[in-house]
């Protein structure tokens, strides 16, 4: 039999391994596993033959010794009675003895039923501190759906944008709006100040409905990565300084900017991730085609990899396919048919999924295309299905306030997304 020392190590998200586990990324948590983030434990015994590895054993300097206990006197029988008035007390030794007696049933008998009556609650799952609150309640959905709402720019369409909106507000959905801070290189958003109002009045007036998110910096085709990317396969110095140039801009437009990254052509890579990482985003929003295919999730409608939530587009509005046959039209972006919307949301409902809705409000040019919206919005609301922003759902997962469960989601309700 052939014996070899093999390292245990610790990473900082509590998981417990052997060291050649963990190569460049934690299997549980998917940050990166390093000097850093990784602590040595012990070095056990692990036969190469069979695979058996010695236990763990406890660190016997770091228990310490036991604590000194001490009890307190007990008191006599006379001492019992001591509180209840003299009146009340019997001369009799003997009656003294069966009061005291009595007194003590009862209290162990109010104990018992205490404890009965409080182990139920000690078995179920500690509250988080969200739930304290007065003005909050656990609501209970079977799925969950997120609309995101990209490419808003400076002088485009603003009609289009307005009415998109009002269908939000009307049906009192919320939605991510995906902003592009300076469009093409030359059309920065503080350049239409109309714009930056609209967008702060939204912000003040329905706070927890619309999400303003960067949609990128320029939204042009800088690399061919994946097809075409404005992030991916740059080096990290280029991502951090697209994704600063974009922030100052977008900060300097909308009263709360997101902790969410929409990129451009819903492509990116690790070291985006990275960069947002580090820069304190949450969440980072692509397309379902592109994660399947770089993060190998199969049909994954959101993960957890590099320090942030994946939270994929998994339907869009508009039919991109028929577009590309068509020739490509910039003026007349074909959607798909309603049958076609509903069934992709039924089939994410019936497994408890999460649905993104990916549009674009410059498409919606006709008030046929503005009844579909509202169409597919009301045969949702048909179902028990919670609506929530990009953000929400990410932050939620986060700390506690979005909970997924055996057969759907719990959801503190309401759901605020505090400011970055």
């Amino acid at each position: 039999m052939s014996v070899v020392d093999e390292r245990i190590v610790e990473h900082d998200c509590g998981h417990i391994a052997p060291f050649d586990a963990f190569e460049d990324a934690c299997e549980k948590c998917g940050r990166k596993a390093d000097t850093e983030t990784l602590s040595e434990l012990q070095t056990v015994p692990r036969c190469t033959e069979c695979g058996y590895r010695s236990p763990l054993e406890p660190d016997a300097e770091a228990a310490g010794p036991l604590p000194a206990v001490s009890f307190p006197t007990l008191p006599t029988p006379e001492q019992n009675l001591s509180w209840i008035p003299a009146r009340f007390v019997p001369e009799s030794r003997f009656r003294r003895g069966v009061l005291s007696t009595a007194l003590i049933a009862m209290v162990l008998v109010a104990g018992i039923a205490g404890a009965v009556s409080v182990t139920p609650m000690l078995e179920s799952e500690p509250a988080d501190e969200a739930s304290v609150g007065t003005d909050a309640n656990w609501e209970e959905y079977d799925s969950i759906v997120i609309f995101r709402n990209d490419d808003i720019q400076p002088w485009y369409n603003q009609e289009e944008l307005r009415a998109v909106d009002d269908v939000f507000i009307e049906q009192e959905v919320p939605v991510t709006l995906g902003i592009i801070p300076d469009t093409n290189g030359s059309g920065a958003l503080t350049d239409d100040p109309e714009l930056c109002d609209y967008l702060r009045s939204l912000e003040a007036d329905h706070s927890d409905q619309f999400e303003m998110a960067i949609h990128g910096t320029t939204h042009e085709p800088v690399t061919d990565f994946y097809g075409a990317s404005e992030f991916g396969g740059l080096s990290e110095a280029e991502q951090r300084e697209r994704l600063a140039e974009g922030e100052a801009l977008l900060a300097d437009c909308v009263d709360s900017p997101s902790s969410t990254f929409v990129p451009p052509m819903n492509t990116y890579d690790t070291t985006t991730v990275e960069v947002l990482a580090e820069s304190n985003y949450t969440a980072v929003s692509g397309g379902q085609w592109f994660t399947d295919q770089y993060y190998e999730t199969d049909n994954g409608t959101y993960f957890g990899a590099g320090g942030l939530t994946h939270v994929p587009e998994t339907q869009s509005f508009e039919d991109w396919s028929a577009y590309e046959e068509a020739g490509g039209d910039d003026d007349d972006v074909p959607f798909h048919d309603l049958e076609t919307l509903t069934d992709s949301f039924d089939a994410s409902h019936e497994r408890n999924g999460v649905h993104v809705v990916m549009i674009h409000y410059q498409y919606f040019t006709t008030d046929e295309r503005l009844e579909k919206l509202e169409s597919l919005i009301e045969h949702m609301k048909g179902e028990n299905v919670g609506f929530l922003t990009i953000e929400q759902f990410a932050e939620g997962l986060e700390d506690g306030t979005v909970e997924e469960t055996d057969d759907g989601w719990r959801v503190l309700e309401p759901v605020s997304a505090e400011d970055r």
